[in-house]
């Protein structure tokens, strides 16, 4: 059981603890390997989590049977258009966070390739050279 402090949008004036089935990969429900694509898949959350001030799945109401389900159905939380549209930045964070929630492990985006993809939108934003 692993739990973290975080903020519910019901309770917006206390903090609660939450276990964080919402911030498993798909593969850490099966009884295969793990490597450094479960943190991938968490740092996709961690995104959304900045972008949204909240975690993923927050509207199941800590149901960890049904947020099992939906991560292994490969279901996806909801994102609001607006970042993806707002500039080429928001979208680069947003794309590279949905390609972290890739279902196949060995399909996933790898960490150089997010870097790669965040770093040319942060230079495209303050409109430095791009190498």
């Amino acid at each position: 059981f692993v739990s973290s402090s975080c903020w519910h949008p019901t309770h917006p004036n206390s903090w609660h603890v939450y276990n964080l089935m919402q911030n498993r990969s798909p593969e850490e429900y099966g009884a295969g390997d793990l490597d450094e694509m479960i943190d991938i898949y968490f740092l996709g959350n961690s995104v959304y989590a900045l972008l949204y001030g909240l975690w993923v799945f927050y509207d199941e109401n800590e149901d960890d049977y049904v947020i099992r389900d939906k991560i292994l159905s490969g279901k996806k939380p909801f994102i609001d258009p607006k970042y993806s549209t707002k500039s080429y930045a928001k979208r680069q964070l947003v794309e590279s966070m949905q390609a972290c929630w890739t279902f196949d492990p060995s399909q996933r985006i790898d960490i150089f390739e997010v870097v790669s993809r965040l770093r040319h939108a942060l230079l495209v934003a303050t409109n430095k050279t791009v190498e």
